[in-house]
């Protein structure tokens, strides 16, 4: 019998471990969840005449570029602007380094990623919460594809919580809510 409260011991502390890292919920009422947030008030102001392009630019810190899944993070970003860009009618593309005056108009979205922790959907279903908590902290600066011109930037810090269990939002989901607010912008814009 002493496995058995041994087995029952260790996974009450773990679980202890984990429910022990939970801040408290500071989120104003009717405001989004803290994996959506952004650290910025007011939308960013972009003119009509940018909102038919958007070319994705994405960089980090030498840590972040060099990561083994940076690779996969960059497509998964790219995944899902594009597939935000088609259902609002937008043209877009990523494009490597930084944005540079272009010959035609539109918006660059200048991404830089302080720091990340990719976990896939599929990792916390079959892992649940020893996966740990994905994240990303990051600014987006967009600018005039024809002009260099800012318009303005927004801070995102999004995070999973192993509170939210199988159903937290992993990676993919915070790239999206990210995507969602970027193209509500360009749309608000037409």
């Amino acid at each position: 019998m002493k496995p058995l409260t041994l087995i029952i011991l260790l996974c009450a502390s773990i679980l202890a471990g984990c429910a022990s890292k939970r801040a408290p919920d500071t989120t104003p009422a009717g405001a989004a969840p803290a994996e959506t947030r952004t650290l910025q008030v007011q939308p960013v102001s972009i003119p009509a005449a940018s909102a038919k392009k958007l070319v994705l630019f994405m960089s980090g810190s030498r840590t972040v570029t060099q990561a083994r899944d940076w690779a996969a993070f960059k497509q998964e970003w790219r995944d899902t602007f594009a597939d935000h860009a088609k259902l609002a009618g937008v043209a877009f593309s990523m494009q490597d380094g930084d944005p540079g005056v272009m010959s035609e108009s539109g918006t660059a979205l200048a991404v830089y990623v302080n720091d990340y922790r990719m976990v896939g959907i599929g990792s916390r279903i079959f892992f649940g919460v020893m996966t740990g908590n994905a994240y990303i902290d990051t600014k987006l600066t967009y600018g005039d594809l024809k002009t260099g011109k800012s318009f303005g930037s927004q801070a995102f810090n999004t995070s999973s919580s192993a509170w939210d269990g199988v159903f937290g939002k992993m990676t993919p989901q915070q790239v999206d809510a990210i995507a969602t607010d970027v193209f509500r912008q360009i749309n608000a814009a037409r």
